[in-house]
């Protein structure tokens, strides 16, 4: 892990750190899988949690989880629909039903592999 400089001020003798929460990232642009991740820390990996917090790195670090799992979520979605060509294109109802199925598999994946994951 790198060096993190965190700037101190002094108050009667007393160094005291300087933290604040990065305004380029709110929490309500961290997505659906950067908001599912900050529910699995805060349950599971309190300690790690607290610690992005108190550095100002968690809603940067939601906000990554969220990329990274759209980004495997469409190649996921782009690999099952190439291994699973329907039968007829033409039909609304089966294309549907086959994309639901590609998002289906891709969701459980992301969910296993990127989103229940220590970061």
């Amino acid at each position: 892990m790198g060096k993190m400089e965190i700037p101190y001020v002094e108050k009667d003798g007393v160094l005291y750190p300087l933290l604040t929460v990065p305004a380029d990232i709110e929490l309500s642009a961290v997505g659906k899988y950067g908001l599912l991740w900050l529910s699995y820390m805060k349950e599971n990996h309190k300690g790690r949690f607290r610690t992005l917090t108190r550095l100002g790195c968690v809603n940067q670090t939601a906000h990554k989880v969220n990329e990274e799992a759209y980004e495997m979520l469409d190649v996921i979605i782009s690999q099952h629909m190439g291994k699973h060509p329907p039968v007829n294109p033409g039909s609304t109802m089966e294309m549907w039903k086959l994309r639901e199925q590609a998002k289906t598999v891709a969701e459980e994946t992301v969910l296993t592999d990127i989103v229940y994951q220590y970061h």
